[in-house]
């Protein structure tokens, strides 16, 4: 099964994409944790990237396409991709790697928020510095304040998660990436969810339409 699943920033694109790999062995390839392993270990790669998230700005295609075509290239098949494609270009750009790497897509799944519960779930989401395990101080916040129940880790907030960025980050998303919602619609390979009340809620109707077309 090879999955994308698309959304705004905060839909629970993560939240999902992890649930899908323990259910069904996939793995979860996130442009947003390779990027942040990049920065980490300070790479050319990282340091060029930083540059644009920092700002909230969107890290330009060319070197997403090749991180992508990279890690597919070694996967092949059983994946979930998380953060790409995020418009048409891209879109077309996955397209041909996997017509190049024999890979057919199971489905593209859209998770849809209102933009104002967006806002509150990223103003109150944190990470561990350490395992990168996520929380979320309203709905899924940690036993200790500031300390990650798996390691001990110090959480952390991402320096992109406040309100004007979000705001900017929400934009850019509605003007290239919701146009990918009609190409793989008209595909046949869309399914839709409402993510409001939150993605957990809605994964055993998934799970269903998921099995459908595998």
């Amino acid at each position: 099964m090879q999955l994308i699943i698309l959304g705004a920033p905060g839909a629970g694109k993560g939240t999902l994409a992890k649930n899908i790999q323990q259910y069904k062995k996939l793995t979860h390839i996130s442009t947003g944790d390779l990027f942040r392993k990049h920065i980490k270990q300070q790479t050319d790669l990282g340091k060029l990237a930083v540059r644009y998230i920092d700002q909230g700005l969107l890290v330009p295609d060319e070197i997403t396409d090749d991180l992508i075509e990279h890690e597919l290239e070694i996967i092949r098949s059983d994946f979930v991709l998380d953060g790409f494609p995020r418009n048409i270009s891209q879109a077309e750009e996955l397209d041909r790697i996997m017509k190049k790497f024999d890979i057919k897509l199971t489905a593209c799944v859209h998770l849809d928020i209102d933009p104002d519960i967006v806002i509150e779930r990223l103003v109150n989401r944190r990470s561990c510095l350490d395992c990168g395990a996520p929380y979320n101080l309203i709905m899924a916040p940690p036993k200790v304040e500031d300390v990650c129940d798996k390691c001990g880790g110090k959480l952390v907030k991402r320096a992109d998660d406040n309100e004007d960025t979000i705001n900017h980050r929400f934009e850019t998303y509605r003007q290239e990436t919701e146009p990918l919602v009609n190409y793989y619609q008209d595909k046949g390979l869309l399914i839709e969810v409402n993510c409001d009340r939150g993605i957990l809620t809605e994964l055993d109707n998934l799970w269903q339409d998921l099995l459908v077309r595998e």
